[in-house]
């Protein structure tokens, strides 16, 4: 190859290189308040919407916040990770006007089958007061291997904070989250395969229902406060095919606290104060339950097994 071929060659391998080089994904994006959707998202030049930022983040990547703000509503197609708080602060989700926050449906991908999705550190407001409409859910979880949310807070919405409303078999762990003045806080089903929920030190405030669940589902509560739910859906409750196991949280000011609605409701060492009626149905006990102050405790049968 004679020198000016050379040449031309190298010049068109850089321009190719460049070209693709444009358009890569980062593993790594960020949004700012005062960023522009037209930016490559990277830390000196944000985007400012996490819906501008997830189509220049590779899969398996994160986007997160430089400042606080609100970044608008989202669907997530593949693994990924929203962090609210690895900027400076605060992200916000305002998802009124009959609208999800999130929808999170992973049908793409490398890892379609195996995706895992984490949302930390997000505020999604659904303005169920707001004269526009409320939003629906704050997520709406579709499709991925594993859901997790981690330090969310879900407020005014019309129909759910999180709904897991699978069409295969996935799992959602929800960890240090607030659910407040919504119609149900979680809501946790499957049209097939099967749904798993694990639940840990979080809050429920005046909401209809806490914990709502239809077939095909396991749900495990832990470390919860369940206040002032107005339904008789009740703080939890177990449809057929559902089996919810609590523990070490407290049931107060209730419409009903536990209600066994044709599923398995299994308690162990949870206090029932206050509520109008503490268990519906019957549930399954390890005899170390408290029961104080209620219209009506309930019944249990100490079948738990302790060892």
């Amino acid at each position: 190859m004679n020198k000016s071929r050379f040449q031309f060659a190298v010049v068109c391998a850089a321009l190719v290189f460049g070209a693709a080089s444009l358009h890569a994904q980062a593993t790594r994006t960020w949004v700012s308040g005062v960023g522009d959707d037209a930016n490559p998202c990277s830390r000196t030049a944000p985007c400012k919407t996490f819906a501008g930022a997830i189509s220049k983040t590779a899969e398996g990547g994160e986007i997160d916040p430089l400042d606080p703000g609100g970044y608008g509503t989202l669907t997530i197609t593949k693994a990924i990770t929203i962090d609210g708080g690895t900027g400076e602060g605060w992200a916000s989700v305002l998802n009124a006007g009959g609208v999800a926050g999130f929808n999170v449906n992973v049908t793409g991908g490398t890892f379609v089958n195996t995706a895992v999705v984490i949302v930390r550190n997000v505020s999604f407001n659904g303005a169920s007061q707001s004269p526009s409409g409320a939003g629906t859910h704050g997520i709406n979880y579709i499709r991925a291997a594993n859901l997790i949310v981690e330090n969310c807070v879900f407020e005014n919405q019309g129909t759910t904070g999180i709904t897991e409303t699978l069409a295969t078999t996935g799992t959602l762990n929800v960890d240090n989250c607030f659910f407040d003045n919504t119609n149900t806080g979680m809501l946790v089903t499957t049209s097939s395969g099967f749904s798993a929920a694990h639940v840990d030190n979080c809050r429920f405030n005046a909401l209809a229902t806490g914990i709502n669940t239809s077939v095909n589902c396991a749900v495990t509560v832990r470390n919860c406060n369940f206040a002032q739910t107005t339904s008789a859906n009740g703080a939890v409750r177990a449809a057929p095919g559902a089996t919810i196991n609590v523990s070490n949280s407290t049931f107060a000011s209730n419409t009903t606290g536990a209600n066994v609605a044709g599923g398995v409701i299994r308690l162990s060492n949870n206090d029932f104060f206050n509520n109008a009626t503490g268990v519906a149905g019957t549930a399954e006990s390890a005899n170390n339950n408290r029961f104080r102050g209620n219209t009506t405790d309930g019944t249990t049968t100490n079948v738990i097994v302790v060892k």
